[in-house]
């Protein structure tokens, strides 16, 4: 626990020190106007985020039983890339565009397999589906309905 607050102090002096290097290379003004540009960028996602969140997570949960456990937390992840680009500098953007990759990560089941209500022959996918008709056995063989 004591790694943490130390990376909470260096982490300012980095991105400086990056931004300082970065306009040392393009020039000052170049360097704010991506600062600027960066703020905008993460702005405008942040504010647009709400809808699309609601729409990800509904067409995650419409593609079957195998869901892949990135493709859920996205609008966790677009958000968060949306905060990390308002914020200035250029370790905080580089991080945003990663955690804008389309990551595939492992796929998780929807099913549940434990012992509950859906437990049973039908929790393994063996639903058999059809009309059945009760027939007594003291009903003789030839009034049977077949």
């Amino acid at each position: 626990m004591r790694v943490l607050p130390l990376l909470l102090l260096i982490y300012p002096f980095a991105e400086i020190a990056a931004l300082v290097a970065l306009a040392d290379r393009i020039g000052g003004l170049a360097v704010f106007l991506l600062v600027v540009l960066s703020s905008m960028l993460g702005l405008w996602m942040l504010r647009n985020q709400k809808l699309g969140a609601l729409l990800t997570l509904g067409s995650v949960m419409r593609q079957g039983d195998k869901v892949s456990l990135y493709s859920l937390l996205w609008p966790l992840r677009y958000a968060l890339a949306g905060l990390l680009f308002l914020l200035p500098g250029l370790l905080s953007d580089l991080a945003a565009i990663l955690l804008l990759l389309p990551l595939k990560g492992p796929d998780i089941s929807l099913r549940t397999t434990g012992a509950g209500p859906s437990a049973g022959p039908a929790a393994n996918g063996d639903i058999i589906e059809g009309e059945f008709k009760r027939v007594d056995e003291t009903t003789p063989p030839g009034r049977r309905l077949q």
